[in-house]
């Protein structure tokens, strides 16, 4: 079993870009590195956080009904199958392996901390960590709500909550619960003085796993994936309100008008 370099987010701070290339250039990375990509049921390996997640609690993923009910037999097999291909994973070679999940940075309790241990061997586990302004993160953090259909909640212990109190930007108590529960070097990132002096966040993410040269690794400068600048998401019923069926249509729209448009030029 190797060591684990456990990148738990935080979110809004480059994971995707991050994500797509490391994925995109595992074989290169790896062989030039050594550490291995973790696969995922999904490329942000969200899956990870809902299976820790205590009960009463939900990430986005979650809401939006990418999992099996909660407490349900496919629940509980689904729950199974994400800690068996943790497991054999991380306990394929002894290689490091990087594992990727923004969303861990939602898990705060004892009881979740126990559960991340259960998948990943706290005396042979890294932890990375990556923080936002607390402006910038729930300004974009506020956006990404809008985009996937979520109401600004009231609730103080929501994902939706964001206002200036919010507790996902109490850094603090995440990293004590992190540090407290994981034995190996702790990593922590400015994710605005990354991007300030490398234009990406990913130079900063390589350095807490490797010492190899960024100019010995695959390019990285083309992987600048800005969500906020996404398509609209397909409506999902009784989430989505009038304003999100108004934008998908409108953006479907113009995808027809181009795609005619672009036939048109071509003749």
């Amino acid at each position: 079993m190797g060591r684990v370099i456990l990148h738990i987010g935080t979110l809004k701070t480059g994971t995707t870009s991050f994500q797509r290339w490391f994925s995109d250039n595992e074989s290169a990375i790896n062989a030039v590195t050594g550490c291995r990509w973790f696969h995922g049921a999904f490329p942000d390996a969200r899956e990870i956080a809902a299976a820790c997640i205590d009960d009463g609690r939900q990430t986005p993923a979650m809401a939006l009904g990418f999992f099996p009910e909660r407490g349900s037999d496919a629940w509980q097999q689904w729950r199974h199958d994400v800690h068996r291909s943790v497991r054999l994973q991380v306990d394929a070679a002894d290689s490091p392996i990087v594992v990727s999940c923004e969303a861990l940075c939602l898990l705060r309790t004892p009881t979740e901390m126990r559960r991340l241990a259960e998948l990943f061997d706290p005396a042979t586990t890294d932890v990375v960590l990556t923080l936002r302004s607390p402006a910038g993160f729930l300004s974009s953090w506020k956006q990404h709500l809008e985009h996937d259909f979520f109401r600004r909640s009231s609730d103080p212990t929501s994902f939706a909550y964001v206002a200036d109190d919010s507790w996902l930007v109490d850094y603090g108590s995440l990293a004590t619960v992190y540090q407290s529960t994981f034995r190996g070097r702790f990593s922590v990132i400015d994710y605005d003085a990354a991007l300030a002096k490398d234009g990406s966040i990913i130079p900063a993410l390589v350095a807490t796993f490797t010492d190899v040269p960024l100019d010995a690794l695959p390019d990285w400068h083309t992987y600048r994936l800005n969500r906020s600048a996404r398509p609209p998401r397909k409506p999902v019923r009784g989430l989505a309100r009038p304003r999100h069926y108004l934008r998908w249509w409108k953006w479907k729209a113009q995808q027809r008008l181009r795609a005619v448009t672009g036939r048109s030029t071509r003749r």
